[in-house]
């Protein structure tokens, strides 16, 4: 099977079995209302071959990238990953003293933030 055919089949086998249900979408296309990245892709694979098509995608791809990082709100990157927060003044002498893990448990919920609270305040 020659690289173009195989790449088509590839990225058919990509939009019907596994774009529909990774739960996002292309930021390029939510973002212009264009083609998808997937779809342009199987355009130029097709029109250009593999090795032209794979270098054209690839512009592409990073241009979808860049509107991704640009579009997403920043994460708060230092609660994400479970560091600790130094929670004291800095002439601390006694660093196990200074830092702690102290932080509430994800399965201990507050009553009062579990309420739903109507639009009216009832």
């Amino acid at each position: 099977m020659p690289a173009r055919a195989t790449a088509l089949l590839l990225i058919r086998i990509y939009q019907r079995y596994i774009s529909p249900y990774k739960g996002f979408h292309c930021a390029y296309r939510c973002h212009t209302g264009r083609a998808s990245c997937s779809a342009l892709g199987y355009r130029v694979i097709r029109r250009f071959g593999a090795v032209g098509g794979i270098a054209l995608l690839r512009m592409r791809l990073k241009r979808c990238s860049d509107i991704h990082a640009i579009s997403m709100p920043p994460r708060p990157w230092r609660y994400q990953r479970g560091d600790c927060d130094p929670g004291c003044d800095p002439d601390c002498l006694d660093f196990f003293d200074c830092c702690s893990c102290d932080w509430p448990s994800r399965s201990k919920k507050n009553p009062k933030s579990s309420k739903k609270r109507s639009l009216f305040g009832r």
